[in-house]
């Protein structure tokens, strides 16, 4: 891109040792959906553009030790044909399957959707609700950051400006619902997301349950209110009702001129509670 310094780094290490070099001043960036926009948009300035897409360790879906783990590098069609996925984390692979256009699905990486912050993000209210990690490294070494503590805010999260994100993981869940509202059918920014996982007894009671949503507040967040509000009972309409009303105290909705702060907040309790009934197959 005019305008920018641009240096290919041909492994991690590499990578790193450029990030640590850089002190803040490095933007690292594969699939550039993100970095792209923000540059012709004036919002990226002088950061040296540090290439990682030719870093192959930072691909691939992999199963082992009782871990799903997911490369940073690999791209949202790679999570959408993953049969894997499919059956193992249910929903990450149906955010996947409404993420963007297939264009930009083959371009697109978990880490940088993730490490943009934004809170229209697709896949960190799913990352959310499987209770992910986001493992990163710099050359200090390697930390675990539980997703819970990764979004702060619009674009801030807790990586330092030398830690690049290698992976994500998190236990196998083969239940599981992604709801999005956008503007239009294609190429729809999140408007508001919801993902939940459910699990009932025999009784049909909600033994456990995870509740995340996107839009909602200036980062993705946990709805632990409308989680608690769901322990222990049966998702009839009453339990479903205290749910919304908790949920009141999970969310942030911002004013803007896609949607007022009235319609978001009313239209996240519906589309919370069409997660959670999709969840729990009612």
């Amino acid at each position: 891109m005019d305008g920018f310094d641009f240096i290919s780094a041909a492994n991690l290490n590499e990578a790193l040792t450029i990030l640590a070099r850089e002190a803040g001043n490095a933007c690292p960036v594969a699939g550039g959906t993100n970095v792209v926009v923000k540059a012709q948009s004036g919002r990226l300035k002088d950061k040296l553009l540090v290439g990682i897409d030719r870093i192959e360790a930072l691909s691939g879906i992999r199963e082992e030790s009782g871990w799903l783990t997911i490369g940073a590098l690999t791209s949202l069609a790679e999570i959408a044909n993953s049969e894997l996925l499919m059956k193992k984390a249910s929903v990450l692979w149906q955010a996947a399957q409404v993420f963007a256009d297939p264009v930009i699905r083959n371009r697109a990486t978990i880490g940088g959707n993730i490490a943009d912050a934004s809170p229209t993000a697709d896949t960190a209210p799913p990352l959310l609700a499987l209770r992910a990690e986001v493992v990163a490294k710099s050359l200090r070494g390697e930390r675990v950051i539980p997703i819970d503590d990764f979004f702060f805010n619009v674009c801030k999260t807790a990586l330092e400006d030398d830690e690049l994100i290698v992976c994500l993981r998190f236990r196998p869940c083969e239940t599981g619902a992604f709801v999005k509202l956008g503007l239009r059918n294609a190429m729809a920014k999140t408007l508001i997301s919801a993902a939940a996982i459910v699990q009932l007894d025999k009784a049909g009671a909600v033994e456990q349950c995870t509740i995340a949503m996107g839009s909602v507040a200036p980062r993705p967040v946990r709805a632990m209110h409308a989680e608690e509000a769901l322990l222990g009972k049966n998702l009839d309409v009453e339990t479903l009702a205290q749910m919304k009303r908790a949920l009141m105290n999970d969310i942030d909705p911002i004013e803007s001129i896609r949607a007022s702060k009235f319609y978001r907040a009313n239209v996240a309790c519906a589309i919370a509670e069409r997660a959670v009934r999709k969840a729990a197959n009612l």
